[in-house]
């Protein structure tokens, strides 16, 4: 059941799962989805970890934006969500993970370990027009403008053949984003630019990033690691840009792994 906190004028809808006095983990989803997103790993995480997942503004549960958030208004909304607890482990997807670089480099004392899924770190000007091309299909259309493009990148052919109970659950998760909410993401996507401060980054990190994604594709992910000393890189093989849904099992024992090296569980 989830709460609801108010940080900076709205709502943000989390939920804490798993043992109160184990390592704090944090899942943060995609532009488009919400929480709910993880559900095939909150089984795992919350039998080991504290797990914290929450909405991002007009995402899920959570109330639309109050103006426009940068990624630093975002990072630091988690930071307040994460106010009584010590450090955390950031898993972002997306989005999210570049909300979890920002947080990276404002809370470096706060983190224990990254790991960012399917992202990148700097959109070049084709990225700026593609999301404002986006923004402007849902300020005349709405949301439903982007379901049916989102999720034909977001999972395989294959996947979508082979899955459409599975592909209706992400849809219905899709239509709850409010136009606010996501064009909110979207203004933040295109100012994306952390490559120059990423070396400054010292917590343990991990890239994991979808063999097939088209969005995000792994040499995004290796220009991350180029610059955070030590960073590993896993590819999710199989999966485009949702993999912790299209290859739920692989990603879990990716994730699992990592955790086991960087996360000290007493």
């Amino acid at each position: 059941m989830k709460q609801k906190t108010e940080i900076r004028g709205r709502n943000i809808a989390y939920c804490w799962l798993g043992p109160e006095n184990a390592p704090v983990i944090v899942l943060g989803h995609a532009l488009g989805s919400s929480s709910e997103i993880w559900g095939y790993q909150l089984p795992l995480l919350s039998a080991k970890f504290r797990v914290l997942v929450y909405d991002l503004p007009g995402h899920g549960e959570s109330d639309p934006p109050v103006g426009q958030d940068s990624f630093d208004d975002l990072a630091t909304d988690l930071a307040a969500l994460l106010d009584h607890t010590g450090r955390a482990t950031l898993v972002g997807l997306s989005i999210s993970g570049m909300i979890a670089q920002h947080f990276a480099l404002l809370y470096p004392n706060r983190l224990q370990a990254l790991v960012l899924c399917s992202t990148g770190a700097q959109t070049n000007e084709a990225g700026k027009k593609t999301f404002a091309e986006r923004i402007a299909r849902v300020n005349e259309g709405g949301i439903e403008t982007q379901v049916e493009g989102s999720i034909s990148r977001w999972f395989t052919p294959q996947f979508l053949g082979s899955a459409p109970a599975t592909i209706d659950w992400v849809r219905s998760l899709y239509r709850k984003t409010s136009p606010a909410g996501f064009i909110n993401g979207c203004r933040a996507i295109q100012e994306l630019d952390t490559v120059d401060r990423l070396p400054s980054i010292a917590a343990p990190t991990l890239l994991v990033p979808g063999e097939l994604d088209q969005a995000f594709p792994e040499n995004a992910s290796k220009a991350i690691q180029s610059k955070i000393k030590n960073a590993q890189l896993k590819l999710l093989t199989g999966a485009a840009h949702i993999g912790n849904v299209e290859r739920p099992h692989d990603f879990n024992e990716i994730l699992l792994k990592f955790l086991a090296e960087v996360t000290p569980i007493n």
